[in-house]
């Protein structure tokens, strides 16, 4: 079975910039996995 990526346009999901966790943080702005920054990937960056 392959990887299942979470994201979908028009929801806000988060991405870990330490181990790469997807998904939606229930509570604060720390990944629930390392406690590593998060950010937005629904957003784009150049």
């Amino acid at each position: 079975m392959g990887i299942r990526d979470p994201y979908r346009p028009g929801e806000p999901h988060y991405e870990c910039l330490g181990c790469g966790y997807r998904g939606r943080p229930e509570l604060g702005e720390r990944c629930p996995e390392c406690n590593g920054q998060l950010r937005n990937i629904a957003i784009p960056r150049e």
